[in-house]
Protein backbone atom coordinates (compact mmCIF):
# COMPACT_ATOMS: atom_id res chain seq x y z
CA UNK A 1 0.00 0.00 0.00
CA UNK A 2 1.43 3.38 -0.97
CA UNK A 3 2.17 5.86 1.76
CA UNK A 4 1.74 9.61 1.65
CA UNK A 5 4.61 10.14 4.09
CA UNK A 6 7.65 11.89 2.66
CA UNK A 7 11.23 12.40 3.70
CA UNK A 8 12.62 15.81 4.60
CA UNK A 9 16.29 16.71 4.24
CA UNK A 10 17.90 19.77 5.82
CA UNK A 11 21.45 20.69 4.81
CA UNK A 12 22.90 22.91 7.55
CA UNK A 13 25.51 25.64 7.25
CA UNK A 14 26.45 28.47 9.58
CA UNK A 15 23.96 30.97 8.14
CA UNK A 16 21.46 29.00 6.05
CA UNK A 17 19.35 25.86 5.97
CA UNK A 18 18.76 24.27 2.56
CA UNK A 19 15.56 22.22 2.67
CA UNK A 20 14.08 19.64 0.34
CA UNK A 21 11.30 17.07 0.57
CA UNK A 22 11.27 13.80 -1.33
CA UNK A 23 8.01 14.78 -3.07
CA UNK A 24 9.45 18.23 -4.00
CA UNK A 25 6.58 20.00 -2.24
CA UNK A 26 9.00 22.11 -0.17
CA UNK A 27 12.34 23.32 -1.51
CA UNK A 28 14.40 26.39 -0.69
CA UNK A 29 16.72 28.17 1.72
CA UNK A 30 15.94 29.51 5.16
CA UNK A 31 18.07 31.52 7.56
CA UNK A 32 19.65 29.53 10.36
CA UNK A 33 17.99 31.78 12.94
CA UNK A 34 14.97 31.56 15.21
CA UNK A 35 12.92 33.52 12.66
CA UNK A 36 14.13 31.39 9.75
CA UNK A 37 13.33 28.19 11.60
CA UNK A 38 9.88 29.50 12.40
CA UNK A 39 9.28 29.96 8.68
CA UNK A 40 10.66 26.48 7.96
CA UNK A 41 8.42 24.84 10.53
CA UNK A 42 5.47 26.67 9.01
CA UNK A 43 6.40 25.45 5.52
CA UNK A 44 6.56 21.86 6.78
CA UNK A 45 3.23 22.10 8.63
CA UNK A 46 1.32 20.57 5.73
CA UNK A 47 3.88 17.86 4.99
CA UNK A 48 3.31 14.31 6.28
CA UNK A 49 6.97 13.93 7.19
CA UNK A 50 8.21 10.39 7.82
CA UNK A 51 11.60 11.60 9.07
CA UNK A 52 13.58 14.84 8.99
CA UNK A 53 17.28 14.14 8.46
CA UNK A 54 20.13 16.52 9.26
CA UNK A 55 23.88 16.02 9.21
CA UNK A 56 26.08 16.80 12.19
CA UNK A 57 27.66 20.16 11.27
CA UNK A 58 29.97 21.13 14.09
CA UNK A 59 27.19 22.51 16.28
CA UNK A 60 25.47 24.69 13.67
CA UNK A 61 22.66 22.13 13.56
CA UNK A 62 21.68 22.51 17.24
CA UNK A 63 19.17 25.33 16.80
CA UNK A 64 17.46 23.49 13.94
CA UNK A 65 17.34 20.20 15.87
CA UNK A 66 15.69 21.89 18.84
CA UNK A 67 13.15 23.78 16.72
CA UNK A 68 12.17 20.81 14.54
CA UNK A 69 11.91 18.47 17.52
CA UNK A 70 9.86 21.06 19.37
CA UNK A 71 7.47 21.19 16.41
CA UNK A 72 6.77 17.47 16.87
CA UNK A 73 8.75 16.25 13.87
CA UNK A 74 10.64 12.96 13.91
CA UNK A 75 14.24 14.15 13.62
CA UNK A 76 17.29 11.99 12.88
CA UNK A 77 20.88 13.22 13.09
CA UNK A 78 23.35 11.34 10.89
CA UNK A 79 27.12 11.40 10.41
CA UNK A 80 28.32 13.35 7.35
CA UNK A 81 30.28 10.33 6.08
CA UNK A 82 27.15 8.18 6.08
CA UNK A 83 25.21 10.79 4.13
CA UNK A 84 28.04 11.07 1.59
CA UNK A 85 28.20 7.30 1.11
CA UNK A 86 24.45 7.28 0.56
CA UNK A 87 24.80 10.02 -2.06
CA UNK A 88 27.44 8.00 -3.92
CA UNK A 89 25.15 4.98 -3.79
CA UNK A 90 22.54 7.09 -5.58
CA UNK A 91 25.14 8.09 -8.19
CA UNK A 92 25.31 11.67 -6.92
CA UNK A 93 28.90 12.80 -7.45
CA UNK A 94 28.30 16.54 -7.47
CA UNK A 95 27.90 18.34 -4.17
CA UNK A 96 25.92 21.51 -3.51
CA UNK A 97 23.66 22.50 -0.65
CA UNK A 98 20.57 21.81 -2.77
CA UNK A 99 21.86 18.41 -3.88
CA UNK A 100 22.79 17.50 -0.32
CA UNK A 101 19.32 18.46 0.94
CA UNK A 102 17.68 16.31 -1.75
CA UNK A 103 19.94 13.37 -0.87
CA UNK A 104 19.07 13.72 2.81
CA UNK A 105 15.37 13.82 1.89
CA UNK A 106 15.72 10.56 0.01
CA UNK A 107 17.68 9.13 2.91
CA UNK A 108 14.90 10.20 5.30
CA UNK A 109 12.42 8.33 3.17
CA UNK A 110 14.17 4.96 2.89
CA UNK A 111 17.32 4.64 5.03
CA UNK A 112 16.80 5.83 8.61
CA UNK A 113 13.62 4.14 9.84
CA UNK A 114 15.61 2.05 12.32
CA UNK A 115 17.67 4.97 13.62
CA UNK A 116 16.90 6.37 17.07
CA UNK A 117 15.17 9.71 16.92
CA UNK A 118 17.06 12.75 18.15
CA UNK A 119 16.01 14.10 21.53
CA UNK A 120 17.48 17.00 23.49
CA UNK A 121 19.75 16.18 26.39
CA UNK A 122 18.56 16.68 29.93
CA UNK A 123 19.53 20.14 31.16
CA UNK A 124 21.95 18.84 33.79
CA UNK A 125 23.70 16.55 31.31
CA UNK A 126 23.95 19.35 28.73
CA UNK A 127 25.41 21.72 31.34
CA UNK A 128 27.91 19.08 32.43
CA UNK A 129 28.87 18.48 28.81
CA UNK A 130 29.58 22.18 28.31
CA UNK A 131 31.84 22.21 31.37
CA UNK A 132 33.71 19.12 30.18
CA UNK A 133 34.13 20.50 26.66
CA UNK A 134 35.60 23.73 28.02
CA UNK A 135 37.89 21.67 30.26
CA UNK A 136 39.11 19.72 27.24
CA UNK A 137 39.82 22.95 25.35
CA UNK A 138 41.87 24.35 28.24
CA UNK A 139 43.86 21.13 28.53
CA UNK A 140 44.75 21.36 24.83
CA UNK A 141 45.92 24.95 25.35
CA UNK A 142 47.93 24.00 28.43
CA UNK A 143 49.58 21.09 26.64
CA UNK A 144 50.60 23.43 23.81
CA UNK A 145 52.06 25.93 26.27
CA UNK A 146 53.99 23.19 28.05
CA UNK A 147 55.51 22.07 24.76
CA UNK A 148 56.50 25.65 23.90
CA UNK A 149 58.14 26.05 27.30
CA UNK A 150 60.78 23.50 26.39
CA UNK A 151 61.71 25.32 23.19
CA UNK A 152 61.77 29.03 24.06
CA UNK A 153 64.58 31.14 25.44
CA UNK A 154 64.71 32.09 29.10
CA UNK A 155 63.50 35.63 28.49
CA UNK A 156 59.93 34.49 27.69
CA UNK A 157 59.80 31.34 29.83
CA UNK A 158 58.32 33.14 32.90
CA UNK A 159 55.37 34.27 30.81
CA UNK A 160 54.74 30.70 29.68
CA UNK A 161 54.96 29.49 33.27
CA UNK A 162 52.37 32.08 34.25
CA UNK A 163 50.09 30.99 31.41
CA UNK A 164 50.40 27.32 32.38
CA UNK A 165 49.62 28.10 36.01
CA UNK A 166 46.59 30.15 35.02
CA UNK A 167 45.25 27.40 32.75
CA UNK A 168 45.78 24.81 35.49
CA UNK A 169 43.82 26.97 37.91
CA UNK A 170 40.95 27.27 35.43
CA UNK A 171 40.90 23.50 34.83
CA UNK A 172 40.67 22.88 38.58
CA UNK A 173 37.81 25.39 38.81
CA UNK A 174 35.96 23.51 36.07
CA UNK A 175 36.56 20.22 37.88
CA UNK A 176 34.96 21.74 40.97
CA UNK A 177 32.03 23.05 38.91
CA UNK A 178 31.51 19.60 37.38
CA UNK A 179 31.47 18.04 40.85
CA UNK A 180 28.87 20.59 41.96
CA UNK A 181 26.65 19.83 38.95
CA UNK A 182 26.86 16.10 39.64
CA UNK A 183 26.10 16.56 43.34
CA UNK A 184 23.17 18.87 42.56
CA UNK A 185 21.30 16.20 40.55
CA UNK A 186 20.34 13.02 42.35
CA UNK A 187 19.69 11.19 39.08
CA UNK A 188 22.92 12.31 37.42
CA UNK A 189 24.92 11.65 40.57
CA UNK A 190 23.58 8.11 40.80
CA UNK A 191 24.51 7.35 37.19
CA UNK A 192 28.01 8.76 37.62
CA UNK A 193 28.45 6.72 40.81
CA UNK A 194 27.51 3.49 39.03
CA UNK A 195 30.06 4.10 36.27
CA UNK A 196 32.73 5.20 38.76
CA UNK A 197 32.31 1.91 40.62
CA UNK A 198 34.23 0.20 37.80
CA UNK A 199 38.00 0.25 38.27
CA UNK A 200 39.62 2.39 35.57
CA UNK A 201 36.63 4.72 35.20
CA UNK A 202 37.09 8.06 36.95
CA UNK A 203 34.77 11.00 37.50
CA UNK A 204 35.64 12.81 34.26
CA UNK A 205 35.38 9.60 32.20
CA UNK A 206 32.00 8.71 33.70
CA UNK A 207 30.60 12.20 33.16
CA UNK A 208 31.98 12.37 29.62
CA UNK A 209 30.40 9.06 28.64
CA UNK A 210 27.02 10.11 30.00
CA UNK A 211 27.18 13.28 27.92
CA UNK A 212 28.66 11.82 24.72
CA UNK A 213 26.70 8.54 24.79
CA UNK A 214 23.31 9.31 26.38
CA UNK A 215 22.09 5.97 24.96
CA UNK A 216 24.33 4.17 27.48
CA UNK A 217 22.23 1.74 29.49
CA UNK A 218 19.47 1.64 26.91
CA UNK A 219 20.86 -0.23 23.90
CA UNK A 220 21.87 -3.85 23.45
CA UNK A 221 25.53 -4.80 23.78
CA UNK A 222 25.98 -5.04 20.02
CA UNK A 223 24.21 -1.77 19.33
CA UNK A 224 26.18 0.22 21.91
CA UNK A 225 29.49 -1.19 20.63
CA UNK A 226 28.55 -0.29 17.07
CA UNK A 227 27.39 3.20 18.09
CA UNK A 228 30.75 4.04 19.69
CA UNK A 229 32.68 2.30 16.92
CA UNK A 230 34.37 -0.55 18.80
CA UNK A 231 32.53 -3.41 17.11
CA UNK A 232 34.66 -5.34 14.59
CA UNK A 233 33.19 -5.31 11.09
CA UNK A 234 33.18 -8.41 8.88
CA UNK A 235 34.99 -8.28 5.53
CA UNK A 236 34.06 -11.56 3.86
CA UNK A 237 33.25 -12.53 0.29
CA UNK A 238 32.61 -16.05 -0.96
CA UNK A 239 35.35 -18.33 0.35
CA UNK A 240 37.52 -15.40 1.36
CA UNK A 241 37.55 -14.19 4.96
CA UNK A 242 39.10 -10.80 5.58
CA UNK A 243 40.48 -9.27 8.73
CA UNK A 244 38.02 -7.55 11.05
CA UNK A 245 38.37 -3.83 11.70
CA UNK A 246 36.49 -1.27 13.75
CA UNK A 247 34.96 1.42 11.58
CA UNK A 248 32.73 4.44 12.05
CA UNK A 249 31.07 5.31 15.33
CA UNK A 250 31.50 8.33 17.58
CA UNK A 251 35.09 9.46 17.77
CA UNK A 252 34.94 11.52 20.98
CA UNK A 253 33.53 8.84 23.31
CA UNK A 254 35.87 6.32 21.71
CA UNK A 255 38.85 8.48 22.71
CA UNK A 256 37.49 8.71 26.28
CA UNK A 257 36.95 4.96 26.36
CA UNK A 258 40.49 4.36 25.09
CA UNK A 259 42.03 6.14 28.07
CA UNK A 260 39.68 4.35 30.48
CA UNK A 261 40.58 0.95 29.02
CA UNK A 262 44.26 1.82 29.20
CA UNK A 263 43.88 2.53 32.92
CA UNK A 264 41.72 -0.56 33.38
CA UNK A 265 44.46 -2.83 31.98
CA UNK A 266 46.48 -1.82 35.05
CA UNK A 267 43.87 -1.50 37.79
CA UNK A 268 40.84 -3.60 36.75
CA UNK A 269 41.50 -7.35 37.29
CA UNK A 270 38.92 -8.47 34.72
CA UNK A 271 40.13 -6.13 31.96
CA UNK A 272 43.75 -6.83 32.87
CA UNK A 273 43.20 -10.59 32.52
CA UNK A 274 41.40 -10.09 29.21
CA UNK A 275 44.21 -7.95 27.83
CA UNK A 276 46.94 -10.40 28.87
CA UNK A 277 45.00 -13.35 27.46
CA UNK A 278 44.66 -11.70 24.06
CA UNK A 279 48.31 -10.64 23.92
CA UNK A 280 49.42 -14.16 24.86
CA UNK A 281 47.31 -15.49 22.00
CA UNK A 282 49.33 -13.33 19.62
CA UNK A 283 47.04 -10.33 19.26
CA UNK A 284 48.75 -6.99 18.75
CA UNK A 285 48.60 -4.77 21.86
CA UNK A 286 46.41 -2.19 20.15
CA UNK A 287 43.98 -4.88 18.94
CA UNK A 288 43.84 -6.31 22.45
CA UNK A 289 43.19 -2.85 23.87
CA UNK A 290 40.29 -2.26 21.46
CA UNK A 291 38.78 -5.56 22.59
CA UNK A 292 39.12 -4.33 26.19
CA UNK A 293 37.44 -1.06 25.23
CA UNK A 294 34.50 -3.04 23.87
CA UNK A 295 34.31 -5.26 26.96
CA UNK A 296 34.46 -2.24 29.27
CA UNK A 297 31.76 -0.38 27.33
CA UNK A 298 29.44 -3.38 27.31
CA UNK A 299 29.94 -3.80 31.05
CA UNK A 300 29.15 -0.14 31.73
CA UNK A 301 26.08 -0.38 29.52
CA UNK A 302 24.86 -3.44 31.44
CA UNK A 303 25.46 -1.77 34.81
CA UNK A 304 23.34 1.25 33.94
CA UNK A 305 20.63 -0.94 32.46
CA UNK A 306 20.48 -3.12 35.59
CA UNK A 307 20.80 -0.53 38.35
CA UNK A 308 19.17 2.66 37.17
CA UNK A 309 16.51 4.07 34.87
CA UNK A 310 14.01 1.92 33.04
CA UNK A 311 15.02 1.82 29.34
CA UNK A 312 12.04 3.90 28.20
CA UNK A 313 13.10 6.75 30.52
CA UNK A 314 16.71 6.89 29.41
CA UNK A 315 17.82 9.63 26.98
CA UNK A 316 17.75 8.64 23.34
CA UNK A 317 20.36 10.54 21.38
CA UNK A 318 23.02 13.20 21.73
Amino acid sequence: MATTEVGVGVDVSKDTLEVATSDLSVMGSYANTVEGLGALVGALAGVAAHRVVLEASGGYERLALTALHGAGLAVVLVEPARARHFARGLGKRAKTDAIDAAVLARMAEVAVSDNPLWEPLEDEVADLGSVLERRRQLLVLRDAEMKRRRLVRDIVRPQLEESIADLTKKVLALDQLADELIARSTRLGARVAVLESVAGVGRVTAASLLHLVPELGRLTRGAIASLVGVAPMNRDSGMWTGQRYIRGGRQEPRAVLYMAALAATRWNPVIQARYRHLVERGKKPKVALVACMRKLLIHLNALLRAHLDPPDLAPVAA
